[in-house]
């Protein structure tokens, strides 16, 4: 079973919402490359953002959770949809714009992974086509794991995650759903996702070999140059 796939019926009420992440993403898009029409989100879940970014986008979605992509079928009638590695996917086709939210790239745990990943947009972005994503950088994700834990209702139901970090680099968020039941009772669901960063340097190193005009911004969309305490969003141009 896939990470996510026991959560994807909660995903999107705990995730929060999703026109915000989609309004970065469009800024970004109509600001780099006005002219975009078709789009590719990778790890695209339940779809939440790909679904607000149809409005304007040709889109196609892709993730490795068949939870999550059921969940997104069914907001997206008649939208391409591909159950694939992001690290490895290999499609008919090519895009305009490349988009990966909500820290997808972090999910993959090894290097070799991120390059792949990099590679993979590469040959699947339009000349002049545009890919932007965000990550989790590694001060983020230790301030997560120094929080003893979160919880948040949702509904009737409670959320709980507790992040832990397992070396300097990789950090096990352990969640657990709360779901109340007809007969009053609660329903309790678990997944441990592991989550990794790498430095902005040697993302930086590994996309301007393939990339041009590498933008580096946090999500106010001021220029970053070093670590963050938060998220932070590239955007690159296939040449």
């Amino acid at each position: 079973m896939s990470a996510y796939d026991l959560l994807a019926s909660h995903y999107d009420v705990v995730t929060g919402d999703p026109v915000i992440e989609a309004a970065l993403v469009r800024g970004i898009l109509e600001r780099r490359h006005s002219r975009a029409a078709t789009l590719l989100d990778v790890a695209c879940g339940t779809g939440a953002i790909t679904a607000v970014l149809a409005g304007t986008y040709q889109v196609s979605g892709l993730d490795i959770s068949p939870g999550m992509l059921v969940v997104a079928r069914g907001k997206l009638p008649g939208i391409p949809l591909y159950l694939a590695d992001m690290a490895s996917f290999k499609l008919d086709g090519r895009f305009d714009a490349i988009v990966c939210t909500y820290q997808g790239v972090n999910h993959l745990l090894g290097w070799p992974a991120w390059d792949g990943f990099f590679g993979c947009v590469h040959d699947h972005l339009n000349d002049g086509g545009l890919f932007v994503f965000d990550i989790a950088t590694i001060t983020y994700l230790m301030t997560m794991a120094s929080i003893p834990k979160i919880v948040q209702a949702f509904g009737d139901n409670y959320l709980v995650i507790r992040v832990s970090m397992i070396d300097d680099r990789i950090f096990s968020w352990h969640v657990e759903v709360f779901e109340l039941q007809p007969d009053g009772r609660y329903r309790l669901l678990t997944e441990t996702v592991r989550m990794r960063s790498f430095g902005i340097d040697q993302i930086r190193d590994a996309l301007r070999p393939r990339f041009a005009d590498l933008e580096t911004i946090d999500g106010a969309g001021q220029p970053v140059a070093d670590d963050s305490p938060g998220r932070i969003w590239f955007s690159c141009l296939k040449p």
